[in-house]
């Protein structure tokens, strides 16, 4: 058998088996895996590139589904050069969304693959339009013009319909306007992730089937709410670090009386957001991995602090790391082609010199990763620039908080 890399003797996760696989031997020609098993059972070959596996370890490449990472070709590059091989970009002007994956498809940029829910669907000065501005939003009203959106979005091949939930920051959508996009974009066999952040939004979600919700709610849930959720299969990404992430942004802030209620609300926030995963895991409830990169803080790349917040509520390292590959590849609709290292499935995987299984600081010691059976080096871990926050301070000074604002 001629084959264009062997990787030979390495240890392997394969997000199938519980554990790892020593000496295992991976043969991978034409971006596919055509052998992945114990060295001393392989087939004979012959490879144009041998990489002594020997003391190194092999997973399969990360799949984040909460991304804003449709920014620059940096920001690109360094999700590929930190493991992340798949990213859903969950906020974005769709044809923007389209021309990037463009590139990426044509082989024009190097980044992971690219799939994307373009703008989020939402009401008229709701969210996000009223925070971050009319790009990334998508405004509708009633029933019909929200199937219309969903229709118009799935016709231009979006991956995932959004729509935002955001009582506590102002106008939101109605329970007929949910209830239509939920029922179009299933008619049209999209999923339907949800930005929410409290009870009240959680429980529409629930309640008109979402089939996934874009962030672990930062605000308290009732068991009965866990458990319904937990019968209807409603998976979650939990995205816990960004609020530590973003409490970390606004102390710069912290002696503006906003700049202040935001850094400890954000703080409050993350640890409200690790009791409640927590308690949704003690129901038996079913996570997928995204970081929500791209907000303050949160690398182009693995989070290694995303894993230690996931593991502090309750989950393995080997839970952890299925639901950032075999279960967020079936999450996509791609569970037969991407996720885990099997024959058939495309090449795509991490090389490290220690055990990130063992410690998620491990993670900081890749070596190399592939995507489509192509190799890239190793490189810097990207993150945003210091955002704006004098913006978000000048309205809060012209408002003095909407309604609703403080006391949700």
């Amino acid at each position: 058998m001629k084959v264009q890399t062997a990787i030979q003797k390495a240890i392997v996760y394969d997000a199938v088996t519980d554990g790892a696989l020593e000496n295992h031997t991976l043969l991978i020609e034409n971006g596919k895996i055509v052998y992945a098993g114990p060295h001393d059972q392989a087939p004979e070959y012959e490879a144009v590139e041998v990489i002594d596996g020997e003391g190194l370890f092999v997973l399969p490449g990360f799949i984040d589904l909460h991304v804003h990472g449709l920014v620059n070709e940096a920001s690109l590059y360094s999700f590929l050069q930190n493991g992340v091989t798949s990213i859903r970009d969950l906020a974005s002007d769709v044809f923007d969304a389209l021309a990037w994956r463009a590139r990426e498809k044509t082989g024009l940029i190097a980044s992971p693959r690219i799939f994307f829910a373009g703008p989020i669907l939402t009401c008229h000065q709701g969210y996000p339009e009223n925070v971050w501005g009319p790009k990334a939003a998508a405004p509708i009203q009633g029933r019909y013009q929200a199937q219309e959106k969903v229709w118009q979005l799935a016709g231009l091949g979006v991956d995932v319909i959004k729509l935002g939930l955001e009582h506590e920051l102002g106008p939101c959508l109605s329970e007929t306007e949910v209830e239509g996009i939920v029922s179009a974009a299933h008619e049209r066999g999209k999923r339907v992730t949800a930005h929410i952040t409290n009870e009240r939004d959680f429980e529409l979600c629930v309640k008109y089937g979402v089939d996934e919700v874009a962030h672990m709610p930062s605000r308290p849930v009732s068991d009965d709410l866990w458990k319904e959720a937990v019968l209807k299969k409603i998976q979650i990404v939990p995205t816990i670090q960004a609020h530590a992430g973003w409490a970390k942004e606004w102390q710069r802030k912290e002696k503006h009386p906003f700049g202040n209620f935001c850094h400890h609300g954000f703080k409050e926030g993350h640890v409200q957001c690790k009791n409640n995963l927590e308690r949704f895991l003690s129901f038996g409830g079913q996570v997928i991995y995204g970081t929500d990169a791209g907000n303050p803080n949160m690398p182009f790349g693995v989070s290694f602090k995303e894993w230690m917040d996931l593991q502090s509520a309750g989950m393995t390292p080997l839970q952890c790391l299925r639901m950032a590959t075999r279960d967020a590849a079936v999450a996509l609709g791609m569970g037969d082609q991407l996720g885990t290292i099997e024959k058939g499935k495309w090449a795509d995987l991490v090389i490290y010199q220690h055990d990130p299984i063992k410690n998620p600081y491990n993670f900081k010691t890749i070596k190399a990763v592939f995507k489509n059976g192509q190799a890239y080096p190793a490189g810097p871990l990207e993150y945003p620039p210091p955002f704006d926050l004098d913006y978000w301070i000048g309205q809060w000074e012209k408002t003095e908080f909407k309604k609703g604002w403080l006391n949700g």
